[in-house]
């Protein structure tokens, strides 16, 4: 089936995108499924049956889900809802369905939202006076979490990475700096040399894989190695959605960037190899906790607790 352009833009953008977090991806992805219901081929008299219509919502889903590979909330948030429009499609005429599509897009992005904000809560709680918070690759969870503790905690201070070549954390420190929070932004090379300095590590995640291990912005794993040897706890902020049941962490495609990135085109010689990983895997013994929506899971409780609540 044809996809209009439009979709197919928006979808690119996703792609393409190297300045936001997972879930804010995956609230995209959603939105992109409403305006596919409500702009898409039926406007255009090219999808005229139910059938037609869940077939255009499934190649749209897909185009989603493949553009972010390493990100496992855009495909839960995609495959959940093209589920519950499947199931819904055999009780509703067209216009219904295409309704329903729109309403309970809505009502997963209003879901991932409040997760959001019962984290920043529960992660908020983590934080003291006096806390030093460094965080690596940008999470808007993490930012949330942060603005939730300086409203309790005004003498609160956060030092940031750069976050490899995409830099990712020049927009943490714009948007903390907005807020009032006092922030350094540092090398990712200085982490080890700055870690010691601080009461707690925290960031975020794309995805939580089935054996546990962490996968985020490249660099995590170097920051919860240093944060071990200073005995720093290392605390994971993200909601259930980016909970893999699915994938163990050596079937994670961690999507190879750009080379020019790391180094302009032409300024090393043709026979240097050039890798620009985004993503990293952390292993569980690393991380303290892992912040939820429902609450603190410590490291020897995440496989468990993804088994029992995995998202379907």
């Amino acid at each position: 089936m044809n996809i209009s352009p439009e979709i197919i833009s928006r979808i690119e953008e996703i792609g393409n995108d190297r300045t936001h977090g997972a879930s804010q991806l995956a609230r995209r992805a959603v939105k992109v499924l409403k305006i596919a219901a409500e702009r898409g081929q039926v406007d255009s008299g090219q999808v005229d049956s139910i059938e037609q219509f869940l077939q255009e919502q499934k190649a749209v889903g897909e185009r989603l889900m493949s553009a972010r590979p390493a990100r496992a909330p855009v495909f839960n948030i995609v495959s959940g809802l093209l589920n519950t429009i499947a199931g819904k499609a055999t009780e509703m005429e067209l216009d219904s369905i295409r309704r329903f599509t729109m309403s309970r897009a809505d009502e997963v992005i209003k879901g991932s939202l409040e997760a959001i904000a019962q984290i920043a809560k529960y992660g908020a709680e983590l934080i003291a006076d006096g806390d030093r918070i460094m965080t690596h690759s940008y999470s808007s969870t993490v930012v949330a979490v942060l603005k939730a503790a300086f409203t309790k905690h005004r003498d609160i201070e956060v030092i940031i990475t750069r976050s490899g070549p995409g830099c990712t954390g020049e927009r943490i420190a714009r948007q903390l700096e907005l807020y009032g929070i006092p922030v350094t932004l540092i090398d990712d090379a200085a982490m080890g040399f700055y870690v010691s300095t601080v009461n707690k590590v925290m960031v975020g995640a794309d995805r939580i894989c089935a054996d546990g291990k962490v996968v985020n912005g490249i660099g995590t794993y170097q920051l919860a190695l240093v944060a071990e040897r200073a005995s720093i706890p290392f605390y994971v902020l993200c909601e259930t959605l980016k909970f893999d049941p699915r994938l163990r962490s050596d079937a994670v495609d961690l999507e190879e960037k750009e080379p020019s990135e790391v180094v302009g085109a032409g300024r090393l010689p043709p026979g240097v190899k050039i890798k620009n990983p985004y993503f990293d895997i952390t292993p569980l013994e690393l991380i303290t906790g892992i912040v939820t929506e429902n609450g603190l899971l410590m490291s020897e409780e995440v496989i468990g607790y993804m088994k029992r609540h995995s998202v379907k």
